[in-house]
């Protein structure tokens, strides 16, 4: 071969190494490698240094997440405390917005790396469209993300302030769960429910104990100020009624000099004394603003047995109603599925409420509440007072996930089992007991956990999902 054809050839080489289509694929693995492992696309391109920095992030980015999954296989509830921890959150938001202005860098600069101003017009089109989406989605996910962490911590920050810890008695957490139903309209707060979720600090395994509005004689706890002036009980019939000690104790701050809601810490004197359980924490639900939580998650799936009013006694001309059969209930018929009282009665209402509590419980699954999570952090604020400190809510997270497939046994005080006008208080107490006892053991299939039409049936069961 001649000195002119070897030149030749090499001529054809060099043109071929750098011809339109080999410059687009070169463009666009530049583009899948910076998606795939970034900075690598850079080291090919010979940019070392930039390439080996933004090898040596993603490194440190996989090797934090893996050992976050290590941690969550080990010891869950820290790394759900970390996630619910205000200054946890702020660091990991600062540090994902700086991984995502560096990995949006890259994406640029791999653009101009592969020379799209070489390329004809489609070419060039093609890679600038592809890096421009990729470059939307890491923005405006990291954008979504960074705000959905602001709204979490602001929530976090507002709603579980509390400081003080409540270690667990006997293995198990005890919270007040209370309806509140306070509204411009009305003097005081008068609950619409108490109800005590007992947790075993082990397996998360929960007692609901619901008690009605009108139980009657309820004796306060020893040591409660509350007792002072009313040793017998709360016996002042036909007022004193037990969703009345809030009302009644609101504004004693002599008896209760230190406290921020003298009536709440009577009620909770109140539901320690007939329960015979001591209150770790309470968390008092804003009825009208459980709306919003449905609403943001959603709606709730629930298998109506009867027939349920939409009014109360003084609007009964409306004439609506949440008919019979499975569907999916917005947050203003669940609000009257929970609260409903016309045409039916408190047990039942009682019952229907732990039915529902039961559903959210089950149907709030991780991926619901982290595409509503912006959401159901701003109905948090509406919807939640609780003195449960943010330190804890890793530890609650965690009980939360390990109670979800178990069963939930209930005990409610209601007739006819219990009366509410004359309470048999150590009848009561033992069999709360009873329910603890047989939640943490191996118990025997309870008949009253087969469905009913009634809607009682919830009230008292080993099983309250099967009853419901």
């Amino acid at each position: 071969m001649s000195h002119r054809a070897s030149l030749l050839g090499r001529g054809y080489q060099d043109n071929h190494l750098d011809s339109p289509r080999v410059r687009f694929r070169r463009a666009l693995l530049l583009c899948l490698m910076t998606i795939a492992v970034p900075g690598s696309g850079h080291i090919a391109a010979g940019r070392r240094g930039i390439g080996w920095f933004a090898v040596t992030v993603w490194l440190g980015v996989l090797s934090a997440g893996g050992y976050l999954l290590w941690k969550v296989r080990t010891d869950r509830a820290q790394v759900l405390g970390w996630f619910t921890d205000p200054d946890m959150l702020l660091l990991a938001r600062a540090g994902m917005v700086v991984v995502a202005v560096l990995w949006v860098a890259l994406f640029v600069d791999a653009w101009r790396l592969g020379s799209p101003f070489r390329l004809n017009f489609g070419r060039a089109a093609v890679i600038t469209v592809i890096n421009l989406t990729i470059i939307t989605g890491v923005a405006g996910s990291a954008a979504y993300a960074s705000q959905l962490i602001q709204v979490s911590r602001e929530t976090v920050k507002t709603v579980f302030k509390a400081t003080a810890t409540s270690a667990p008695l006997k293995g198990r957490y005890n919270i007040l769960l209370v309806g509140s139903d306070a509204r411009s309209d009305r003097t005081g707060v008068r609950p619409d429910s108490l109800t005590v979720a007992s947790i075993d600090a082990d397996t998360g395994k929960v007692v609901l104990v619901s008690l009605p509005r009108n139980l009657q004689n309820v004796p306060f706890s020893e040591g409660s100020p509350m007792r002072t002036v009313y040793p017998y009980g709360f016996n002042c019939v036909p007022d004193c009624l037990l969703n009345a000690v809030h009302t009644t104790a609101e504004n004693r701050t002599d008896l209760y000099p230190d406290s921020k809601d003298p009536g709440l810490d009577a009620t909770i004197d109140a539901v320690q004394g007939v329960t015979n359980l001591t209150i770790n924490y309470f968390v008092m639900v804003n009825l009208d603003g459980f709306k919003g939580l449905v609403d943001a998650v959603g709606g709730v799936t629930m298998d109506v047995k009867t027939r349920i009013a939409m009014f109360g006694h003084d609007d009964a001309y409306k004439n609506l109603y949440i008919e019979p059969g499975e569907q999916k209930l917005d947050g203003q018929k669940a609000l009257w599925y929970a609260r409903s009282r016309v045409q039916s009665d408190d047990y039942t209402r009682m019952g229907r409420q732990k039915c529902l509590m039961a559903a959210m419980t089950a149907q709030l699954s991780p991926q619901t509440v982290l595409l509503n999570a912006t959401e159901i952090a701003k109905s948090g604020k509406e919807l939640l007072s609780t003195n449960i400190p943010a330190k804890e809510l890793g530890q609650f997270a965690d009980l939360a996930l390990k109670s979800r497939g178990q069963k939930i046994r209930t005990v409610s005080v209601v007739p006819p089992r219990f009366s509410p006008v004359t309470p048999d208080f150590p009848a009561i107490q033992a069999a709360i007991q009873k329910a603890i006892d047989k939640s943490e053991g191996v118990a025997a299939p309870n008949p009253s956990a087969t469905p009913d039409t009634s809607g009682r049936a919830s009230n008292n069961a080993d099983d309250l999902n099967a009853t419901c």
